[in-house]
């Protein structure tokens, strides 16, 4: 790879918003871990939201997938019954962000396939970001309280 691209360095800068907020999350959780006013269990919670609200995502991403068992597909390629869920050819959906994973018929019927998943990687999300938000908080508040 070469040093000086010729788009002008578009790589770099598409680097620099992951670097930021890579450098903006290791100050939040470093003010998490500092913060005095906060019990343990706050302060120790994004470390098991974290790996379940992933795992929670990936559940969500896979849900609309037929490939492991094509008989009991979610969004069958057949219809069951014509109109008992929708008519026409059905296709599986999933959005990365915000996590969502339906089924989408030709008519515009919309089956949810992992609502309770849904729900559940949103309170995952929470139990993360607002601990780090006043993690964030605290750094920005008393950075010297970083250095202990």
């Amino acid at each position: 790879m070469p040093l000086h691209s010729p788009d002008g360095g578009g790589e770099l800068l598409r680097l620099l918003p992951v670097f930021l907020g890579l450098v903006v999350g290791w100050v939040a959780l470093r003010g998490l871990l500092a913060h005095p006013l906060l019990p343990l269990w706050v302060r120790t919670s994004v470390f098991w939201a974290v790996p379940l609200g992933a795992v929670t995502w990936m559940y969500i991403m896979a849900a609309d997938d037929y490939v492991l068992f094509p008989d009991t597909a979610p969004c069958p390629r057949e219809p069951y019954q014509e109109g008992v869920i929708g008519s026409g050819r059905v296709s599986g959906v999933s959005t990365p962000f915000p996590p969502r994973a339906y089924c989408a018929w030709e008519d515009g019927t919309v089956y949810d396939l992992a609502p309770g998943a849904e729900f559940l990687f949103w309170v995952f999300f929470a139990l993360t970001v607002v601990p780090l938000a006043a993690g964030l908080w605290h750094a920005l508040r008393d950075p010297k309280s970083l250095l202990r």
